[in-house]
């Protein structure tokens, strides 16, 4: 006849389950209690307020031996599934607090996809290889609500964050560059300000998504006598500088984009003054994760 045997777990205390596996695998409550560096009669006393709770024999015990109940059979799968759970919930704890381990939910603006976020992220896993990270990329203006509400745990971003409860770190501060395509008769420039620039049409980054760039371009612009209206918005640089080599435009973009490179274009340093963007870490300030500090010393420690 098939037992079955259902034990809520909240009822079972699982220090004894844990001695009821020993002897249930050693089948001998001396052997048992060596094995878990204890007397025997405390062992025996342990199994006895086990079967209390779970309301059944567990073992049959004689002067020669020890076997299994039906009963005990039953609940030997089920101990062994409740130990192993535990178990793991304690390492994935340990880790946890110990920063080995975990989840780190990043947001980062599109620009740091091209350097600094793959300098983190090996730097990072080759650091921490148990942690795990949910990445997103989304605009500065949308990452102090994303951390204020827990969507993110932290931002890599364009502008520092706007309240009190978020905890901002200038970490970067890049050149702006020109990027034009293979018809500018700006290319073979090294060097060029926004007025040398004014027979190019610009393409740009979507306001809407950034309005933040948006208005530090326009200022960069008005104090150079003219005005920034792109032609063209897109929603990624890789857009941008796609649009960019196939002459629909120039763009401007931080030191860091340079690395992506498509064909026929050319990046030229910006020579007006104050063309310059900074790159922010921001974190809930009164944010207390192992991961989340561990990113923000990696960070500085990247690109200090």
């Amino acid at each position: 006849m098939e037992v079955v045997l259902v034990v809520r777990s909240a009822d079972v205390n699982l220090q004894r389950v844990r001695y009821f596996l020993a002897v249930a695998d050693e089948l001998h409550f001396g052997r048992a209690a060596e094995r878990l560096h204890m007397a025997q009669p405390p062992l025996s006393q342990q199994i006895r307020l086990l079967e209390g709770e779970v309301g059944v024999k567990l073992f049959d015990r004689t002067t020669r031996r020890v076997a299994l109940t039906a009963a005990g059979e039953a609940f030997l799968p089920e101990a062994q599934r409740v130990v192993t759970a535990a178990d793991s919930a304690e390492r994935v704890m340990a880790e946890f607090r110990s920063g080995e381990g975990g989840l780190l939910r990043l947001g980062f603006v599109d620009s740091a996809a091209f350097e600094v976020m793959p300098r983190y992220l090996r730097a990072y896993r080759n650091r921490y290889p148990q942690v795990q990270h949910d990445l997103q990329i989304m605009s500065s203006s949308s990452q102090t609500d994303a951390l204020r509400s827990g969507q993110i745990d932290i931002g890599i971003s364009r502008t520092p964050g706007a309240t009190e409860d978020v905890r901002t770190t200038r970490f970067r501060v890049e050149d702006l560059y020109f990027a034009v395509g293979p018809d500018s008769s700006m290319r073979k420039r090294k060097n060029a300000s926004i007025a040398t620039m004014d027979q190019h049409s610009f393409i740009g980054f979507d306001r809407r998504l950034s309005p933040s760039l948006h208005e530090q371009l326009q200022a960069l612009f008005q104090r150079a006598g003219t005005t920034y209206e792109p032609v063209i918005e897109a929603t990624e640089y890789t857009t941008i500088l796609g649009l960019v080599a196939s002459g629909e435009g120039a763009a401007i973009v931080p030191d860091g984009v340079r690395t992506f490179r498509p064909e026929g274009v050319q990046y030229i340093r910006m020579s007006d003054d104050g063309a310059v963007m900074s790159m922010y870490l921001n974190q809930r300030a009164d944010e207390s994760l192992r991961v989340v500090a561990q990113a923000r010393e990696l960070i500085s420690e990247l690109f200090s």
